[in-house]
């Protein structure tokens, strides 16, 4: 999909929200992200995370599910680096983005990428994230540049609040694969965030700006251009000014 999106474009960026790094191997997605950083230079991101459904892995016949975290550092490790003797399209240009919300998908982003694409988690507890994260990459001597990105949940701009908004789902229960999802997010009147009047919308986004998130990933899960329109021209230009 995003191959074929950047052969159709000219600037839009294209990413993986996210790749499951053990279904696949790394030196042939470092081909495949070399050759099409070298076609179209700076407009593909590459996040990855270590997978949470356990009957996927085993249909597939990947690596125990067990040690998917472990597995995904060593595909990190390869995509950058292949072993003595393999010949690989360069991928430098294309950004690393790690996923993941718990304390170790943190230091893995900190220490190993060159962003951190968690899901959805209040602005507060992102904030305190990410300098424990610059703290990490600091004591480790790292000065590359890094992107602090956000995967929101769903996305949608509305004309009105209808302000009858039922109860938010909670978390899957322990021990379902699922479970691994945070909470909704909720503002005042159990509206989800980012769900909302454009007004609204501002709100979300600029408690995102001041955590100190630089990228955001939306959810609109619509094929409505009008939702990206309206997006566009209601929503980002103030979130810009937040910034």
């Amino acid at each position: 999909m995003c191959g074929w999106g950047l052969g159709r474009t000219h600037r839009i960026r294209f990413g993986t929200d996210v790749l499951v790094a053990p279904y696949r191997h790394p030196l042939q997605v470092a081909a495949m992200a070399g050759t099409w950083a070298q076609l179209e230079p700076g407009r593909l991101i590459l996040g990855i995370g270590i997978g949470y459904l356990r009957g996927e892995f085993e249909v597939l016949g990947a690596p125990p599910y067990e040690r998917r975290a472990e597995v995904t550092e060593e595909f990190v490790r390869l995509f950058r680096h292949p072993p003595d003797g393999y010949s690989v399209m360069p991928s430098e240009d294309v950004p690393l983005w790690l996923g993941g919300n718990s304390a170790r998908a943190q230091r893995r982003a900190a220490l190993l990428s060159d962003g951190w694409h968690p899901l959805w988690m209040p602005a507060g507890d992102y904030a305190a994230a990410r300098e424990s994260m610059l703290a990490v990459r600091a004591e480790a001597g790292l000065t590359s540049a890094f992107t602090f990105s956000y995967s929101c949940g769903a996305t949608k701009v509305l004309t009105a609040d209808p302000q009858d908004w039922p109860a938010p789902r909670g978390r899957a229960p322990v021990g379902s694969e699922f479970s691994y999802a945070p909470a909704e997010m909720v503002a005042e009147g159990n509206r989800p965030r980012f769900i909302g009047t454009p007004a609204q919308l501002v709100e979300d986004f600029g408690l995102l700006a001041r955590a100190g998130v630089d990228h955001v990933t939306l959810r609109f899960a619509s094929t409505d251009i009008a939702q990206l329109e309206r997006f566009a021209t209601e929503v980002r230009p103030a979130f810009e000014a937040v910034q």
